[in-house]
Parts: C-alpha cells; sequence; structure tokens
C-alpha cells in the first residue's frame, strides 16, 4: 500500500503551503522549514487551509493513493477526451467507370455522344458535382458528482505540529477520500462497459452490427470442432481445446480488426439513388484494447501458454484482466445483465439483455472513453459550537460510447444444439428432429419457461399452454 514518507511531507508541504499562501519562495526541506511553514499555512485560516489541502490532493498527490480502479483501460485524458465532443466520418465511395473515349458508356465525341445524351445513359463531364457525404455524431455524455469530508479543527491544528503527525494525517485524509473516488470511478467505468457488451449483442441480434461483433464461443468451438457439445461439457471435458482455439480466435480477430471494413461496428448505411454508402473503419493493433476474463485466461496462460499480448497482436499495456464485469457474487462474475442506451438512429429499442458467460471485449481504443476530471473544492467555515468543517469536492464524469468504432464481444452461449418453432395460437406439440440426450433450456418470445413436458420416445416438446401466434420457440438440448 502507497503511503507517504518523510521526504513525501516536506514535498506535500511545499506544495500545501504554496497554494494556501500563494508565495513561491517557500522551501521545506528539514524539520524547522516544516513547522514554519506549517505555521505560516494555519495562519491563512481553516478554511483555506483545508480548500488548499484538497487542492494538493487532486493535483500533487493523487498517485500515492493505496487502490486503483478497476477498468482503467477506458480512461482518457482531458486532451483525448475534449476532442470528442462531436466527430465526423467520411461515407466511403466506390470508384466510377471511366468516361474516356472506345468506351461502350456513351461518351465517344466521334459517335456524337455528349455528356447526358443518349436519355441520360452517358456518364458525366468533368465538372459533375459529388461532394463527400459525412456522418455527424454526438456522443459526450456528462454528470456531475459530489464528495465531502469532515474535519475537526484539533486534528487539523495537530497535523501540523511535526513530520509524523502531518504523514499520519495525510494518509487518513488522502486514503479515504481517494479511494472512495476511485471506487466512484471504477463502478461509473465498469457500467459503460457493461452497456457496450450488452449493445453490442442487441445490435449484433438486430443485424445492425455483423454476427462477427458478437461471437458465441460454444457454437464456434462447436461448428469448428463438428460436435455440439454443451458450454459445460466444453469447459469440464475440453477445456484445453476450447482455450486454444479461444487464443486463436483472438489473433484472428485482431488481425482483421487492421483491415478496413464494415464488419465489426455500426456502418451507419445511408442509401442514394440506389448505392449504398457505409462508414468503413479499421483498427491498428497499437489502437486496440482488450478486457478479458482473468480466471479463463490464467487457465490458458496454464494450458497453452498464448502469447497474446505483444507487439505482433496487442500491446501488454493495452489489456486489462477482469475478475468481475458486474457482480462479484461467485456464480454471477461471468454475467452481464442491463438494458444498454442504443444509438437514437440505430432503429433498434433498448431491452434487457443478460449473458451468463461473458469472456472478453476487443474495442477501438476511440470506440470506449471516460474521464472524471477535478472541477474544484470548497471549504465551510468552522461550526462555531462543535469546532469542525467540511470540505466539499466537485467532479465531472463524462463518458463516450461510439458504436461507430470497432468492437468484439466474446461469450459462452449454452452450446448443445438448438431447434427453432414459430407459434400459431394453438398448436402445442413440437417434435425435435434430433437425437436428444437431455432439455437444457426452452424459450417463447425470448423469455425461459418450463411449462412443458418432453416425450423421450416421439422426441415431442409438449407445452401446457399454445404458444402465441408467431412466437418464436427456441429449444437447447445436448
Amino acid at each position: 500500500m502507497a503511503s507517504f514518507q518523510i521526504k513525501d511531507a516536506y514535498a506535500v508541504m511545499n506544495a500545501l503551503a504554496r497554494q494556501a499562501t500563494a508565495q513561491d519562495n517557500i522551501s521545506v526541506v528539514d524539520h524547522q522549514s516544516f513547522i514554519d511553514a506549517g505555521t505560516a499555512t494555519l495562519a491563512t485560516g481553516t478554511e483555506n487551509v483545508l480548500n488548499s489541502i484538497a487542492r494538493t490532493i487532486a493535483y500533487v498527490v493523487i498517485a500515492s493513493r493505496p487502490y486503483t480502479g478497476k477498468f482503467g483501460l477506458i480512461s482518457a485524458t482531458e486532451n483525448q477526451f475534449n476532442t470528442r465532443k462531436g466527430k465526423i466520418s467520411f461515407y466511403a465511395a466506390d470508384n466510377e467507370a471511366s468516361g474516356a473515349f472506345n468506351t461502350d458508356l456513351y461518351t465517344d465525341l466521334a459517335d456524337g455522344y455528349d455528356n447526358g445524351i443518349n436519355g441520360g445513359a452517358s456518364v458525366g463531364s468533368m465538372w459533375e458535382q459529388k461532394l463527400p457525404k459525412v456522418l455527424e455524431r454526438f456522443f459526450l455524455s456528462e454528470a456531475v458528482w459530489d464528495k465531502h469530508y469532515t474535519t475537526p479543527m484539533v486534528q487539523l491544528q495537530n497535523a501540523f505540529n511535526d513530520e509524523a503527525t502531518f504523514i499520519k494525517f495525510m494518509n487518513g485524509y488522502m486514503t479515504e477520500i481517494q479511494n472512495d473516488i476511485e471506487s466512484t470511478i471504477e463502478s461509473r467505468n465498469r457500467a459503460l462497459v457493461a452497456d457496450r457488451i450488452a449493445g453490442t449483442k442487441l445490435l449484433a441480434d438486430n443485424n445492425v452490427l455483423g454476427a462477427e461483433s458478437a461471437v458465441d464461443m460454444a457454437d464456434y468451438f462447436n461448428a469448428k470442432c463438428g460436435t455440439s457439445y454443451t458450454r459445460d461439457e466444453i469447459l469440464q471435458e475440453h477445456l484445453t481445446e476450447f482455450l486454444e482455439l479461444w487464443v486463436a480466435k483472438i489473433k484472428i480477430d485482431s488481425d482483421r480488426l487492421e483491415e478496413r471494413s464494415a464488419l465489426y461496428h455500426d456502418p451507419v448505411t445511408v442509401t442514394e439513388n440506389g448505392i449504398d454508402y457505409n462508414i468503413l473503419r479499421h483498427t491498428p493493433k497499437a489502437m486496440q484494447k482488450m478486457f478479458y476474463y482473468s480466471e479463463l485466461f490464467t487457465e490458458a496462460k496454464a494450458r497453452v501458454l498464448p502469447e497474446i499480448f505483444n507487439p505482433q497482436y496487442l500491446d501488454s499495456n493495452n489489456g486489462e484482466a477482469v475478475t468481475y464485469w458486474q457482480s462479484s457474487k461467485p456464480e454471477d462474475r461471468m454475467k452481464i445483465k442491463c438494458k444498454p442506451a442504443m444509438p437514437a438512429d440505430s432503429g433498434v429499442t433498448s431491452t434487457g439483455v443478460e449473458l451468463d458467460y461473458v469472456i472478453g471485449l476487443i474495442f477501438d481504443t476511440d470506440a470506449i472513453q471516460s474521464i472524471n476530471q477535478f472541477t474544484g473544492a470548497f471549504t465551510t467555515p468552522v461550526e462555531a459550537r462543535r469546532l469542525y468543517t467540511n470540505t466539499w469536492y466537485h467532479y465531472k464524469f463524462g463518458s463516450v460510447q461510439d458504436y461507430t468504432e470497432n468492437g468484439i464481444i466474446y461469450f459462452l452461449g449454452e452450446g448443445g444444439t438448438t431447434e427453432s418453432f414459430v407459434g400459431d395460437g394453438s398448436e402445442v406439440d413440437f417434435v425435435l428432429d434430433g437425437s436428444v440426450r437431455e432439455i437444457l433450456k426452452v424459450t417463447v418470445d425470448g423469455t425461459e419457461t418450463t411449462s412443458y413436458t418432453y416425450d423421450a420416445d416421439t422426441n415431442t416438446i409438449t407445452f401446457t399452454t399454445a404458444p402465441g401466434n408467431g412466437d418464436a420457440i427456441e429449444v437447447w438440448y445436448k
């Protein structure tokens, strides 16, 4: 755990005294100069001293915080973040046919053709206008929040008596405040990442994003191996083979993200004169980042010794292990359950998304960003009867969620075999085609149900109540 030492106390007192007194000639190098600076600081008044401490902690000693929040991979600097309040992207345009002589485009002047002749079939002249098509998006969202701390005057006055007492005061003061601040930032970043994972799945299910953006590794494993294992069978009986395949998939996708395409983001397609225009993106290796579920990745390192994080694929500084996505309960660590915010022009209504086994997320550094900005600290006057003051810290949290930038999520679905039916409002019996060893799950219109029976002799699912007309029925089984 990081903490102040004597040399740190001198450095902090230098900064604190200069902040409080507005004098730049103060130099704290030993015990006597420490006492002199403390006396001069206290003489400026309790309110000013606490304001100065607050600002000094925010700007000078924040690196000494004992706890570093998770999901810092998406934290941006002020310069990076402030440039993202608005964003203009250019649509890709196809090449055009040549208008030179001796073509079949009715351009040969010798044959009497000119621009627009032949019912408009001939190509345009060199003055034909074709302005670039652009997409303007605003992704910035901001929220303000406060944190306050109560300081008894006696505690404050004693803190300036000597270096040891000052160190204890600053360690306690700083640790309590900074740990709370770090936890707040972490929880906001955690929510932003969960929103991205759920949103990617929802947009992929609605064909706004390509299926390549939401990879069900159970289905991928079974397709590659020609099997129909369930998730439990993969993890319990075929884990090594699965980990090898997952590591290879990450490397493949890392390479593919460098290609300029519309596969891994929302291309925001527009159609004009029968021609589709898309936003195309590519993500160089240096701009690729990845969150990965730590326990499974540890298994991968132990079993198959992957080399994912190296300059050829992902820089080690661009990866962060995740011990849980939303809940730290042992049974919920890998789960995502939220109602993501959808882009206004996506045409997709926000609904709840549940994923039981999320294992990773690769994304462009511009796809998800957050920043927490310290905007000021202000201290109340001394409460005359009880002799304490309150210092209020003011912060601004901003975030960017950009689905026009690349992102790929990895999760493990139920696996096994899936068969689909459509209800008609009256039929209750549905016959499965495959060889069923065990029914895993049945859903009607996306909601899991247990109101059915299964007859192994006839391979038939019989519902207690007939699914509604048009209801999608999904049956997972071993």
